[in-house]
């Protein structure tokens, strides 16, 4: 699989794990799970920026981009674990296939 399109799959997963804390958002909660809403879409942001910043280093061959693909990966998991733990919900968005390729093409610590 192409490099850039772990990282396009990557970004795409993040906006889908986005719609669910817009979902979660607009139901009645505390300020307390508001701040952890805002913390995961804050955290996601710079997985987010991770990602395109891995896709910039690829294109310049720049050895450092998968690690910055791991490292995102790993944010995206941590987000996923604490909306599930909080809220009581599974906030998959279908990454599974996602974590699977990094994992593949990337790394073992995916």
């Amino acid at each position: 699989m192409e490099f850039h399109i772990v990282t396009k799959d990557g970004l795409a997963l993040i906006s889908r794990i986005k719609q669910e804390i817009s979902y979660i958002r607009a139901c009645q909660y505390t300020q307390a799970s508001l701040d952890i809403l805002h913390t995961a879409s804050f955290n996601l942001e710079s997985a987010g920026d991770l990602l395109d910043y891995a896709n910039e280093l690829a294109l310049k061959n720049d050895n450092m981009a998968g690690e910055k693909v791991l490292i995102a990966s790993d944010a995206i998991k941590k987000v996923q674990s604490m909306l599930s733990r909080q809220f009581d919900a599974e906030i998959d968005c279908g990454g599974q296939a996602w974590f699977d390729n990094v994992t593949e093409n990337i790394g073992i610590c995916a």
